[in-house]
């Protein structure tokens, strides 16, 4: 493996999605961002992530040899242009933009300070960007599910559209083998529309571009989407959703308003369940940083992120800008606070781990898995970081 993929720098910049998971398995558009990399480097890619979520990538033995490797960057967004800047690396080289940012090391070192620190001078380059946030996510949303519709008309053919269907710009429709579509609206006048394998949309459903709908993921009848959305798979989608991203393996499947937001792996929102993207006021929207610690300034619109693992009970009301940690169980009255943490159980921490991961071995059972041995490993170590944080 000649190519590993580094998001220990900028993961708190990612919270809560990079609480439970690598950067790199983040599904904005058709691909993952790992997914997206493997394209443009035409070869697989380990991972190297925090200590304590490193077991989920127990495959990876890069670090047990001793050959030189290329250490990316994972928020540095792929093209070739850099493809090419970081295959001319020599051992014992970095590339950082010019601003200081690192963007890539070939090294037979293990430690990433080691990696960042390298032997020789930085070779600088400015012609890249970064994401910087999971906020920024949303913002990027379109422009790659434009390259990856883009990258899959390359490379393979559509299945045909039925005529039971209505189609505004059917050549930026794609719908993958075993896909049901029937008696629906789509509208890819403003974006395309990715259909993916062995996934239904039910008739009635009216869906805007830029959207994508993942590989056994379900859109309920009459649903209102508008782009730029992403239902990952084996995601339920009902009512009406705009401008928001589901990871995988989550349920928004009832009425009731997403907007603006980010929902993670294996969530649930409860029928009637709505949230707001926009204050009263149309003022600027403040949102709490986990990371740092602090209230920040998010822009005029903004929904909420969601951690994986967490719930909504029915007919919840969502605060604009709302932080939503891993594995809460959420519910209560009226409108809910905008800071819910870790292990939240209604509206105050007190979900305990072993009911949290009997709970969550539920909900995977309805899609036919199980809590894999790697995951309880990771709740439990954000489980006693959450106790030692509520003992200050």
């Amino acid at each position: 493996m000649r190519y590993i993929l580094v998001d220990i720098a900028d993961r708190g910049n990612f919270y809560p999605f990079s609480l439970t998971q690598s950067l790199a398995n983040i599904r904005v558009g058709i691909f993952s961002i790992q997914e997206r990399w493997e394209q443009y480097l035409k070869e697989s890619c380990g991972i190297f992530t925090a200590n304590y979520l490193q077991v989920l990538f127990e495959e990876n033995d890069f670090l047990k040899n001793e050959a030189s490797i290329y250490f990316i960057n994972i928020t540095c967004i792929p093209n070739e242009a850099i493809i090419a800047k970081i295959n001319a690396l020599h051992d014992g080289e970095k590339l950082m933009s010019e601003s200081g940012k690192w963007i890539a090391t070939k090294s037979t070192e293990r430690s990433f300070q080691k990696i960042l620190l390298a032997k020789h001078p930085p070779i600088t380059y400015n012609e890249v960007e970064f994401v910087q946030n999971q906020i920024e996510l949303l913002a990027l949303h379109a422009k790659w599910i434009n390259r990856d519709f883009a990258w899959i008309k390359k490379n393979k053919q559509s299945e045909s559209i039925d005529k039971s269907n209505h189609t505004v710009h059917p050549e930026n429709i794609f719908i993958e083998a075993g896909a049901t579509v029937l008696c629906t609206n789509l509208n890819a006048s403003e974006g395309p529309i990715y259909i993916g394998k062995d996934s239904i949309v039910m008739e009635g459903t009216s869906i805007r571009g830029p959207f994508v709908l993942g590989q056994k993921g379900v859109v309920k009848m009459n649903a209102s989407i508008y782009g730029a959305t992403t239902i990952g798979p084996y995601c339920l989608a009902g009512g009406e959703i705009k401008n928001s991203i589901l990871l995988g393996f989550s349920n928004k499947g009832h009425e009731g308003y997403l907007g603006d937001s980010i929902i993670g792996h294996w969530c649930n929102i409860g029928a009637g369940t709505c949230n707001s993207n926009i204050k009263n006021t149309a003022g600027i929207v403040q949102m709490w940083n986990e990371f740092k610690q602090e209230w920040e300034e998010v822009g005029q619109k903004m929904g909420m992120l969601m951690g994986d693992y967490s719930r909504f009970a029915i007919q919840s009301s969502i605060n604009t800008g709302s932080y939503i940690g891993v594995s809460a169980n959420i519910f209560g009255n009226g409108l809910l606070p905008k800071n819910l943490p870790n292990f939240t159980w209604g509206i105050i921490q007190g979900y305990q781990y072993d009911k949290a991961v009997a709970d969550l071995s539920n909900w995977k059972k309805l899609k036919g898995f199980t809590v894999t041995e790697a995951e309880k490993l990771v709740l439990k170590h954000l489980f006693y970081e959450s106790q030692k944080a509520k003992s200050f």
